[in-house]
C-alpha cells in the first residue's frame, strides 16, 4: 500500500456495525425466587420463636445452702379447678347447696286469720248467769257455783266481782278479783256452809259485778237442811 493511501484513524468506524449486547435476566429469575422464598420463610419461623412461650422446667428446684444450713426447696402447688357437685336432695323441700349438701328449705308462713272488728248495736254492756241460784245443802258441806261473764256490744273492759251471804247475824263476803277480757269467761265459786247456822234457816247471797259506770247483782238462795 502506498505512503497516504491506507485507511485513515477511525475508519473502523465506518465498516459494518455490530448488534448491541442485551443482558441476559432470565438467569437472574431463579436466584431471585430462591432469595425471596428463603426470606418469607425466615420471617415464619422468626415469628413463631417469638409466639411460642419458654418451656416449663419440671425438675425440682435445686436446694440452697445458707449460713452452713441446707433450706430444702418450696414446691408451688398448681391450684386445680374443681367442678361443684350437686346431688339430688334426700328429703323433700331440700335444695342442694354448692357443696352437694342438701339444706333445709325454709318454712312457710302461716297467715293466721284475723278477728273481724266488733260492730256495736247497742249501748256496750255483759250479763253474769250463776248456776245453781237455788240450792240445799247440810251445814259443813259445799257449794259450788259456776259464774259465766257474756259480753254485749262488743263490751271489752275489766269486770270486779263480790259475793255476799247473810242470815240475821251471820254474813259473810268473798271478792272474787278482777275478770279480764277478753269474753265470754267462766270462773268457779266453793262457798262452805258455816256449822253455826241452824237447820232450816235460808241464806240470802247477793253476787255483785262492777265495770265502769256498770253494775249488776244477780241473787242467790241456799237452804240448810
Amino acid at each position: 500500500m502506498e505512503p497516504g493511501t491506507g485507511p485513515e484513524p477511525g475508519a473502523e468506524g465506518t465498516g459494518a456495525s455490530q448488534p448491541p449486547i442485551v443482558p441476559d435476566w432470565k438467569k437472574w429469575v431463579v436466584p431471585g425466587l430462591v432469595l425471596a422464598a428463603a426470606v418469607v420463610i425466615g420471617a415464619a419461623l422468626f415469628f413463631t420463636v417469638l409466639a411460642t412461650p419458654p418451656p416449663v422446667s419440671t425438675s425440682p428446684p435445686a436446694p440452697v445452702t445458707i449460713a452452713g444450713t441446707t433450706v430444702p426447696p418450696t414446691t408451688i402447688a398448681r391450684p386445680h379447678h374443681r367442678t361443684p357437685v350437686t346431688s339430688v336432695p334426700a328429703t323433700p323441700g331440700a335444695i342442694p347447696s354448692v357443696t352437694g349438701e342438701p339444706t333445709q328449705a325454709p318454712a312457710q308462713e302461716t297467715a293466721v286469720p284475723t278477728t273481724p272488728a266488733c260492730i256495736p248495736a247497742g249501748a256496750p254492756g255483759f250479763t253474769v248467769t250463776i248456776s245453781p241460784d237455788q240450792a240445799t245443802a247440810h251445814r259443813g258441806d259445799t257449794v259450788v257455783y259456776h259464774m259465766t261473764i257474756d259480753a254485749q256490744n262488743c263490751f271489752a273492759d275489766p269486770i270486779h266481782m263480790t259475793v255476799t251471804a247473810g242470815f240475821l247475824f251471820f254474813s259473810q263476803t268473798q271478792d272474787l278479783g278482777v275478770q279480764d277480757p277478753p269474753f265470754p269467761k267462766t270462773l268457779d265459786y266453793a262457798f262452805k256452809v258455816p256449822d253455826t247456822l241452824p237447820p232450816g234457816v235460808t241464806l240470802n247471797g247477793k253476787v255483785t259485778s262492777t265495770s265502769g259506770t256498770i253494775t249488776r247483782e244477780d241473787q242467790l238462795s241456799l237452804t240448810v237442811q
